[in-house]
């Protein structure tokens, strides 16, 4: 008879075991899946280099976000390595090793990190994404939204 109460709290450990629910994942193992190479949002694309003005946002050691030439026109920039010190960077810029002066997906170009060593980084991915996918990108990395967009979407129609 000493058989059923242990029998009854083994099933009770077992089933409070089973009722403890799963961790959400973290936002930064969502960042780090959605900036692996073949997660990436958005489609391979170019920008011109001359339309890069300064306008980036580090979201990882090895993952940026461009606006070329406009906050509109967004990229996403997926590193060969990490750079560890890019958040620190106050100054980027990029090299075409094909001398087109586009910023392409096809590996063969390059972010020029200043104070880094090798200063040129390749660049292994670069995708064009929408301003939502921008948003997501941010939110993951848990980086402010662009001002003008977030106050745009919280203020009612007029219509």
């Amino acid at each position: 008879m000493q058989i059923r109460p242990l029998l009854i709290g083994a099933l009770a450990a077992i089933a409070v075991g089973c009722a403890t629910t799963a961790q959400p994942p973290s936002s930064n193992a969502i960042l780090d899946n959605l900036t692996k190479v073949d997660n990436l949002p958005g489609k391979a694309a170019c920008f011109w280099k001359s339309n890069f003005q300064g306008d980036w946002t580090v979201l990882n050691d090895s993952t940026l976000i461009v606006r070329a030439p406009l906050p509109k026109d967004v990229y996403v920039i997926k590193l060969f390595e990490p750079v560890p010190t890019l958040s620190f960077k106050q100054g980027l810029g990029f090299a075409d090793r094909e001398q087109t002066g586009q910023i392409c997906n096809n590996g063969d170009d390059y972010l020029l990190v200043p104070g880094w060593q090798p200063p040129q980084v390749p660049i292994v991915a670069v995708h064009s994404v929408t301003l939502a996918e921008q948003d997501q990108l941010l939110r993951a990395a848990g980086k402010p939204l662009p001002h003008s967009r977030s106050s745009a979407q919280l203020a009612p129609s007029k219509n």
